[in-house]
């Protein structure tokens, strides 16, 4: 079977709102254009907010609002217009229209948020944006990507449907066995017009307990990969070597 591209994702706020795309482009040495370009700091944070709305550094996820902490963040759906602004969806709230370069947005999005935030977490307290690179949990520019047998192998063994957006990655592919992906760590593989190399295996956290229909924690998703592999790891990270378009359908090749 050809493997092809299924799904692309991004996620322009970290830990808030997954966005399905049907196709991007790539550059050699970056993430996926606008993934996680802006991240909510919370009131803890050691990352400072800079005049012109940028974080002054980037930060580990301890920093910011993140879907270990507030399970209900997972549920948050995106959609960015021609015009930049960005629509906020989730299944207990209204949907928000906010332009994130705005302060007044910025303020409406926290208020936003803090119903479905936990009271005993570090409170919201700003909308930042990546200080030149994206604000992931890795200070480098990775592009992650998953086979979709992975996924349906893991959800045959939890009893259970298991949604790509629990995992937030970037890519996935079709037409590979499960866990293939882990063999092709140091390989390059190509893409529409883009090929990257795969690099590290993506281990996980509690953010993937919950499921993102309802924002709700449903399974032990860390308990079930040690209880059936033997590790807590789905996905790989992967770097851009080679720029250029990609999008649903296209072929993916191991070089």
């Amino acid at each position: 079977m050809t493997a092809v591209v299924a799904r692309i994702y991004r996620h322009p706020i970290k830990s808030i709102g997954a966005e399905d795309l049907g196709a991007t482009t790539l550059s050699p040495g970056q993430s996926l254009p606008l993934d996680r370009e802006w991240a909510v700091l919370n009131d803890r944070a050691k990352v400072a907010r800079l005049a012109d709305g940028r974080a002054s550094a980037w930060g580990a996820k301890a920093n910011f609002l993140t879907g270990r902490a507030g399970p209900a963040l997972m549920a948050v759906t995106a959609s960015t217009q021609a015009n930049g602004r960005l629509v906020l969806d989730h299944p207990d709230l209204r949907p928000l229209d906010i332009d994130p370069d705005a302060p007044a947005d910025q303020a409406k999005l926290i208020a936003w948020l803090r119903p479905i935030w936990p009271v005993d977490a570090p409170a919201p307290t700003a909308l930042v944006r990546a200080p030149g690179q994206p604000l992931t949990d890795q200070p480098v520019a990775f592009v992650s990507l998953i086979g979709s047998a992975s996924l349906d192998d893991l959800a045959a063994r939890a009893g259970a449907p298991l949604s790509p957006r629990r995992f937030r990655a970037n890519l996935w592919v079709e037409g590979w066995a499960p866990f293939v992906e882990f063999d092709l760590i140091g390989r390059r593989l190509r893409l529409g017009g883009t090929t990257l190399e795969v690099v590290e295996r993506v281990g996980r956290c509690r953010a993937t307990d919950a499921n993102p229909e309802t924002g709700a924690r449903d399974i032990d998703v860390l308990r079930l990969l040690e209880a059936e592999y033997g590790h807590t790891d789905l996905g790989v990270f992967c770097t851009v070597v080679e720029g250029g378009p990609v999008a649903q359908g296209d072929r993916v090749e191991v070089l």
